[in-house]
């Protein structure tokens, strides 16, 4: 007895008739306002919640959440719709098309390096496999499920299912130890986990294998406890399945109108559900209970009618199940002609599925799983050695790196005190710059008398900061001068230069009654260009979060706090924190704006080092427009300052 669509029923989250009604009224209305990738995530949803009462209505589904997809042009939406379809087809028993959907899926997710659902499609495919009577690649899929999973920690309950599948195909091979070695590691992590939506199907599935086993008795109390909490949790489609084990067995335990009872429930419930696998199987079981009782003419009537179900849809061990009851029940009737040619194609169709090459290619796969996963602890051993040398490597140049540093901080000391002497200035100018303002904001032509400050200091002060440096040039260009005044006059010019670019940013606050989102983000990005321009082997990103309010703004000296809040930070990690790494992220949690500023370089111990002047000013910057500055940074690992509004 095959546990069917194993995969969907781990998958899904097990709900009452009367809830998943519920979900599905709110999923139909919600798709009637949703758009975009909302709309696909609705609507494949709604797939999924009809999958197991109405296949129809789950392919329709699925298909408009393809459309819907592919208008978007989102790679992950068009593959979790291909897997929608799959699934509908696979319910309804079209195991091609359900497998050439599947593999649609799969092309997609490896494309966008979607490692778990690569490894949710393989197991798919595997189930598919199985159910076609294509047991090798059916163990490729499943192994190949199995080696992402385990580096999952977070999916525990995705490897004992792929275990229980394995189970199964061994099952197949009449493996039956083997068997029950999977499913017993299956049950053990769904215990140690107390997953009891897992633990019940496998606890199903030993009712199925003990079967083979003939302990019929065990195997009719486990498909018993199975079958109630299938009902409980209100999967009924799936109660016929344990409902063929009981009958099974009483077949076995001489209880022959008992199970002629059991058979036709389930084949009724197969054929309201349109469950074409488990139908044929059941047909060939009741099958069985008629030749037992000699009722020759309906075990004949039940086999041909399995046989055409498992030829249109290629079941092909069920077909040879068929073929040789067919040809015992011809042969007891003393009808040797049709007996002869059933037993034929029994014969050829049981050589091309359970052959020795393939019995041998099925278990080399397993001995190839188990020596990878050796192979894979070893490198894991030796990866740990080589970091332990390299640690210790990087330990001796940090050494040396840090006694050459110490020199040349010395050395630039002075210059830098000077240049932070003067950015002090600066900052204090800015402070009486923002009181003005604020003051110029209590009267009625606060936006004009904003215009005429810009435009002087535009065309008084920044005209003299640009006849500093032309002077200085002229200086440096015209005349033969000592090689440190040289550099002095350089160093000079070049802080000129930046005082111009700052006070453009300060002309643009001015300029506004207030700072738009969309305006501050493109500031930002125009400085971060800047930054990259000027150190060309650090790498920068920066982030927004797709929720922060389109319409979000600030007040002009809001808005220009953010701003030099952000340029400090970078400018800091450029100077001291020799990173490779610099990201800057907004993102909006509830009602709390939060931006930082993140590097991958040396950081520092904040219980042991006095936080410059930089770091103050940010941190008053912050307090002035009633924020909160946070500073996180760890030793060789890195720096984060966090700003909240």
């Amino acid at each position: 007895m095959r546990i069917f669509l194993l995969t969907i029923l781990l998958l899904c989250t097990f709900t009452s008739a009367a809830q998943q009604s519920k979900m599905l009224d709110s999923l139909l209305k919600a798709a009637k306002s949703d758009s975009g990738i909302q709309l696909v995530q609705t609507l494949n949803e709604i797939s999924w919640e009809y999958k197991n009462s109405n296949a129809d209505s789950a392919l329709v589904y699925g298909k408009k959440a393809l459309n819907v997809a592919k208008s978007i042009q989102g790679q992950k939406a068009i593959a979790a719709s291909y897997n929608s379809i799959a699934t509908s087809f696979e319910a309804m028993s079209k195991l091609d098309s359900a497998l050439a959907y599947h593999k649609k899926g799969l092309e997609i997710k490896t494309q966008i390096n979607d490692t778990l659902g690569v490894a949710d499609t393989y197991n798919n495919l595997g189930i598919i496999y199985d159910t076609k009577g294509q047991y090798n690649e059916a163990l490729e899929s499943y192994f190949d499920a199995l080696r992402i999973y385990e580096v999952h920690a977070n999916e525990f309950n995705k490897v004992p299912m792929v275990f229980v599948n394995i189970g199964i195909v061994y099952k197949k091979q009449k493996e039956y130890l083997k068997v029950l070695e999977y499913y017993k590691k299956a049950l053990k992590i769904y215990k140690d986990n107390k997953y009891f939506i897992g633990e019940s199907i496998t606890t199903g599935n030993l009712g199925s294998v003990l079967l083979n086993l003939k302990k019929y008795e065990e195997s009719i109390a486990y498909s018993l406890r199975a079958e109630r909490l299938y009902d409980s949790l209100g999967y009924s489609r799936y109660v016929p399945y344990m409902r063929v084990n009981i009958a099974i067995a009483k077949d076995s335990l001489k209880q022959y109108k008992a199970a002629e009872k059991d058979y036709l429930i389930s084949i009724a419930a197969f054929v309201k559900d349109k469950n074409l696998y488990e139908l044929s199987n059941a047909k060939v079981s009741l099958a069985h209970n008629y030749i037992v009782n000699q009722n020759y003419n309906e075990a004949k009537r039940q086999l041909k009618e399995a046989i055409a179900i498992t030829r249109d849809n290629k079941f092909k061990e069920i077909e040879i199940k068929a073929l040789k009851q067919l040809a015992d029940v011809d042969a007891i009737t003393g009808d040797y002609k049709n007996a002869f040619t059933y037993l034929k194609q029994y014969a050829t169709q049981k050589d091309s599925v359970f052959e020795t090459e393939k019995t041998k290619a099925i278990f080399e796969l397993e001995t190839k799983y188990e020596t990878e996963k050796k192979e894979k602890e070893i490198l894991s051993q030796r990866a740990d050695i080589a970091e332990q040398d390299l640690v210790l490597n990087k330990k001796n140049s940090y050494i040396l790196g840090l006694s050459a540093l110490a020199v040349v901080l010395s050395l630039l000391g002075y210059l830098l005190f000077n240049q932070q002497k003067l950015k002090n200035r600066q900052l204090q100018k800015e402070g009486e710059l923002k009181d003005a303002i604020l003051k110029i904001e209590t009267q009625s032509k606060l936006q004009e008398q904003r215009l005429r400050i810009s435009r002087d200091l535009h065309d008084n002060i920044g005209a003299q900061l640009t006849f500093i440096i032309s002077s200085l040039d002229n200086l440096k260009y015209g005349f033969k001068l000592p090689e440190k005044l040289g550099e002095k006059l350089k160093n000079i010019s070049v802080f000129t230069t930046t005082t111009i670019y700052e006070l453009r940013d300060t002309i643009w606050a001015m300029n506004k009654n207030e700072i738009s989102f969309e305006d501050l983000q493109v500031r930002i990005s125009n400085y971060i260009d800047k930054a990259n321009l000027a150190a060309q082997n650090i790498n920068f990103s920066f982030t927004v979060d797709a929720h922060i309010d389109s319409d979000l703004s600030f007040t002009s000296v809001k808005g220009m706090n953010i701003y030099r809040i952000i340029q400090e930070a970078i400018n800091n990690t450029l100077k001291y924190a020799n990173a490779s790494e610099i990201d800057v992220e907004f993102r909006q949690i509830n009602n709390e704006l939060k931006i930082s500023i993140t590097d991958d370089g040396k950081g520092f111990d904040k219980s042991t080092i006095t936080l410059g002047n930089g770091l103050q000013n940010m941190k008053k910057r912050a307090q002035d427009i009633n924020g909160n500055l946070e500073i996180d940074s760890i030793s060789e690992k890195g720096t984060t300052i966090t700003l909240r509004l």
